[in-house]
């Protein structure tokens, strides 16, 4: 499962609220409140959530990276542990992305908690008037965006999926990839490609309509045109077909209409 919002306020901004847990009542209004050391998250840091309404959850931080703007807990959901990924990118409008991911069999029960989610991550990216401002913020981070091309035939076939020119577009940060592709998404540190070449001449009926599974080698191909695209390897396999996290691609195939830059941006060869 993934959950996402974007809003005006600067990364940096949005990292800071998203890690301080003294913060988190003020965009979470379903928290009433959190127990947890005054340094705020690190690696092995524990402590409680008290809320929504009458629960209480226990938390184990397992990962924080302030260069990536990541980091990761368990949340104690009575015997079971629920393991949260949170990023903060840079969007292309200047402002940030915030995103929770859950993997694994725990993403399907956590689709009840989606509506809340992303209320919340709402309201983390918003700038609000009383946030006050932070001298230090760098300025904007440069994010280049990159249309998927689209022929008439991929187009049709795409459409009743959620597929089209308005609800696509690949993203490069100075740490991120982002591809957004319908309802599905693709997330991963630029450190994570390690090569990509230009293909294409697809079969229609293999690539058109949603994205598409290799059943040869389980990478994933985002087509909007059967003529040419990029073919991404990635040191990590990477999750996007699968909502649940449990099939990830070592590969993706996404028919951008600019390949070569794509590729110049990513910092690998095409």
């Amino acid at each position: 499962m993934l959950v996402e919002a974007s809003g005006s306020a600067h990364p940096d901004t949005v990292w800071r609220r998203f890690t301080s847990p003294s913060q988190w009542p003020s965009w979470a209004p379903q928290i009433r409140g959190v127990t947890a050391a005054p340094s705020g998250l690190r690696t092995g840091g524990t402590g409680r959530v008290l809320g929504p309404g009458p629960l209480a959850v226990d938390y184990e931080v397992v990962e924080v990276d302030a260069g990536l703007r990541s980091w990761s807990w368990d949340v104690m959901v009575g015997r079971a542990r629920v393991r949260m990924h949170h990023h903060v990118l840079p969007t292309a409008e200047g402002g940030s992305r915030a995103l929770m991911q859950v993997h694994g069999p725990a993403a399907v029960p956590a689709q009840a908690y989606r509506p809340v989610a992303r209320a919340a991550l709402r309201r983390l990216v918003a700038t609000s008037p009383d946030t006050p401002v932070v001298e230090q913020d760098p300025p904007t981070e440069m994010v280049r965006e990159f249309e998927f091309a689209f022929s008439p035939a991929y187009a049709a076939a795409a459409r009743p999926f959620g597929i089209a020119p308005a609800t696509t577009s690949a993203e490069v940060g100075p740490r991120w990839l982002y591809v957004r592709y319908g309802p599905w998404r693709l997330l991963t540190p630029r450190a994570n490609v390690v090569a990509a070449h230009v293909t294409g001449d697809f079969s229609f009926v293999k690539t058109a309509g949603p994205p598409h599974l290799s059943l040869s080698d389980r990478g994933v191909t985002m087509a909007s045109n059967g003529d040419r695209a990029l073919c991404l390897e990635f040191t990590e396999p990477v999750t996007a077909i699968d909502t649940t996290g449990l099939v990830r691609h070592p590969g993706a195939t996404l028919a951008v209409a600019d390949p070569e830059g794509l590729a110049a941006a990513l910092g690998v060869g095409a």
